[in-house]
């Protein structure tokens, strides 16, 4: 029962990974080129853009893929040999971009409201927007690379799993 669960931790950790990866590079290329073309005023410009609809996709997966790559790692650790090297990069790595969002959200929502409320000079906020985006794409290679790391966990994993010689419990 614990293998089924562990296999079934790392499949969603899998899929929560590459729902995370694929969302960040998606930022990453469509969305932050347009808010980030000529701050502050393209952050204003983006700010009041109309919403409607939408999911609150950050607030869901950030927490999602680190929850399951850690509870995969230790649902899984009983029975990983060579997977767990794997598992545990996976599970670092979710927590290390997990602590790198508690200081990149809060920048670019900074420079989102000093951009609304024009009482940060110009160049502050460039600065800012451009510390978040330097931030961003080391975290997306980071994020990238820990998403591989799943991927290999759960190979590992699998041939694991079926070898008879492998498998414990």
């Amino acid at each position: 029962m614990r293998h089924k669960v562990a296999s079934g931790l790392l499949i969603a950790s899998v899929i929560a990974w590459g729902i995370w990866c694929g969302g960040q590079v998606f930022n990453e290329l469509m969305t932050v080129p347009i808010w980030s073309a000529a701050p502050p005023e393209s952050l204003k410009v983006h700010a009041e853009l109309p919403r409607k609809g939408g999911a609150p996709f950050f607030p869901l997966f950030g927490p999602l893929f680190a929850v399951l790559a850690i509870g995969a790692a230790l649902a899984a650790w009983k029975f990983a040999r060579r997977s767990r090297k794997w598992l545990v990069l996976s599970a670092f790595i979710a927590i290390a971009v997990s602590i790198s969002l508690m200081y990149l959200a809060p920048l670019v929502g900074s420079m989102f409201r000093h951009s609304m409320a024009r009482d940060l000079p110009a160049s502050d906020i460039v600065a800012g927007v451009e510390r978040w985006k330097f931030g961003n794409r080391v975290r997306l290679i980071v994020e990238l690379f820990g998403f591989v790391c799943s991927v290999v966990a759960l190979r590992v994993w699998a041939a694991e799993a079926t070898s008879p010689n492998e498998r414990t419990g």
